[in-house]
C-alpha cells in the first residue's frame, strides 16, 4: 500500500483538529461546570435538563406569586383589624348614647367622635397598597371604592371581583376582596327583618330587634304591628301585612314584655305605646357599614329630650346596634378567610421550596460537571494532543533525500 505524503500529511492534521476539539470541550466543560453543553452530549440527559429547568423557573414563579399574596392578604388583614377596632368603638358610643341618660350636648359630643370614625372607616376602605392599587376595589384596582354623592349616600365604585393568583400547579388563591363584600352586602337588623317605630308616634313605646326562626319564605312583606285601646280601656295591637293586607294577629290585649309572635317572627314591645302608635317589621336588605353609622349620627344629631323623643331615638339605636353587630360578624368572617388564605400560601410555599430543593438536586446530578474527573480528562487530552503534535512533525520529517 502506497502512502503519500499529502494523505499522511491530512491524516496527522486530522486528528490533531480532533484532539483539539476534544480538549476545547473538555476545557468549555471545566469553564462552565456543565457536563452538558449540547444537546448531542446526550440526548436523554438534555431533555431531563430541559424539564427540570422549566419545572425549577416555574417553581420559583409560585413562590414569587406567593410572596406578592402573603403581602397582599397580611395588609389586608391589617386593615380589617383596624376596622374591627373602629367599629368595637362606634358600638361603646352608641351603647353609650342609648342609656337614656346623656344630655344632648353629651349626644352632640358622640356624635362629633363618631363622624371622626366613619371618616377614618372610609379611609381604611379606601386603602392603598405599595403599587398604588386599592385593596377593596375589585378587579378595578385604580378605582377608588368609596365616595360619597351630592345626597351624602356612600357609593362602591369598584367590581365584586377577586384578584387571584397561582401558587402551586393546582392551587389559586385570592389576594383581596371586593369591597361590596366586605363594607356593602350586609343585612340590616337581626339578618332577617328590622324593627323601627314610625316618627309620628305620640308614645314610649320600644319594639326589640327580635328573632326569626321559621323557613324564608314566610317572610315575604312588611308588617304594621298597630296600637289601640278596647272598650275596656286596654291597650291592644294587631299585626297587619302591609303589601297583602292580611291581619296576621287579629286584635289582643297588649301587655309589657309580652310577645308578639307569627309567621316565625317573635318580638315584644315594652314602654307605653299609645293608641295609634305604629311599628314596623320590614324583611332585611343590605346596608353597608358606613350607611349603618351615619344613621346613628343622624339620630344622635337629631335627639329630641321628651318621652315620646327618647323611645324613637331608643328604637333607632337598637337597630342601628343589631346592624352594626352583624357588619361586625361579617368583617370576622372576612378576616377568617384571610387567615385561611394565609395558611393555604404558607402550605404551598414549604411544599414548592420542598420541591425546589429536590429538582435543584435532581438536575445538578444530571447536568453538573464531575470537576475532579474532567480535570484529569484534560490533563490527558492534552498529553495525547502534544504527543499527535510531536509525532506530526517527526513523520514530516521523514524523506528520502535525507539518506542519499
Amino acid at each position: 500500500m502506497r502512502l503519500s505524503t499529502a494523505q499522511m500529511t491530512n491524516a496527522g492534521v486530522r486528528q490533531m483538529l480532533l484532539r483539539q476539539a476534544d480538549l476545547q470541550h473538555t476545557q468549555l466543560q471545566l469553564a462552565t461546570q456543565k457536563r452538558v453543553l449540547k444537546p448531542s452530549d446526550d440526548p436523554v440527559a438534555a431533555t431531563s435538563i430541559s424539564f427540570l429547568s422549566t419545572e425549577i423557573s416555574q417553581l420559583e414563579q409560585f413562590n414569587k406569586n406567593g410572596d406578592a399574596a402573603k403581602a397582599s392578604n397580611q395588609l389586608e388583614e391589617s386593615v380589617l383589624t383596624g376596622v374591627t377596632t373602629v367599629l368595637f368603638r362606634v358600638r361603646e358610643l352608641l351603647v353609650q348614647a342609648g342609656n337614656g341618660t346623656y344630655t344632648e350636648q353629651q349626644l352632640d359630643a358622640i356624635a362629633v367622635e363618631m363622624t371622626e370614625r366613619l371618616q377614618e372607616l372610609q379611609g381604611m376602605a379606601n386603602t392603598q397598597n405599595a403599587n398604588g392599587d386599592y385593596l377593596f376595589s375589585g378587579s378595578k384596582v385604580k378605582a377608588e371604592p368609596f365616595t360619597r354623592d351630592a345626597t351624602g349616600s356612600y357609593i362602591y365604585n369598584g367590581d365584586q371581583n377577586q384578584r387571584m393568583l397561582r401558587v402551586s400547579s393546582g392551587v389559586v388563591t385570592p389576594v383581596s376582596d371586593s369591597g361590596f363584600d366586605v363594607f356593602m352586602d350586609i343585612k340590616n337588623g337581626n339578618g332577617k327583618f328590622t324593627t323601627s317605630s314610625n316618627p309620628a308616634n305620640t308614645g314610649a313605646g320600644i319594639i326589640s330587634p327580635g328573632t326569626y326562626q321559621a323557613p324564608p319564605n314566610f317572610l315575604a312583606e312588611p308588617y304594621s304591628v298597630t296600637f289601640g285601646t278596647d272598650v275596656n280601656g286596654n291597650t291592644t295591637y294587631t299585626v297587619t301585612g302591609d303589601t297583602s293586607a292580611t291581619v296576621f294577629v287579629p286584635v289582643t290585649v297588649w301587655q309589657e314584655n309580652d310577645q308578639i309572635t307569627f309567621n316565625g317572627i317573635t318580638t315584644k314591645v315594652k314602654g307605653a305605646p299609645a293608641a295609634g302608635d305604629v311599628f314596623n317589621i320590614v324583611p332585611s336588605v343590605s346596608q353597608d357599614i358606613f350607611t349603618t353609622i351615619q344613621t346613628a349620627i343622624n339620630a344622635v344629631g337629631s335627639f329630641s329630650d321628651s318621652a315620646a323623643g327618647r323611645a324613637q331615638f331608643t328604637n333607632i339605636i337598637d337597630s342601628t346596634q343589631e346592624t352594626l353587630d352583624r357588619s361586625m360578624q361579617n368583617i370576622d368572617i372576612v378576616r377568617g378567610k384571610v387567615g385561611s388564605r394565609l395558611n393555604v400560601v404558607d402550605s404551598e410555599n414549604n411544599s414548592n421550596l420542598a420541591l425546589l430543593v429536590t429538582s435543584k438536586a435532581t438536575l445538578s446530578d444530571v447536568q453538573d460537571l464531575d470537576v475532579v474527573e474532567a480535570s484529569t480528562r484534560f490533563s490527558q487530552q492534552l498529553v495525547i494532543l502534544e504527543a499527535a503534535q510531536a509525532s506530526f512533525v517527526r513523520v514530516q520529517g521523514l524523506n528520502l533525500f535525507n539518506f542519499l
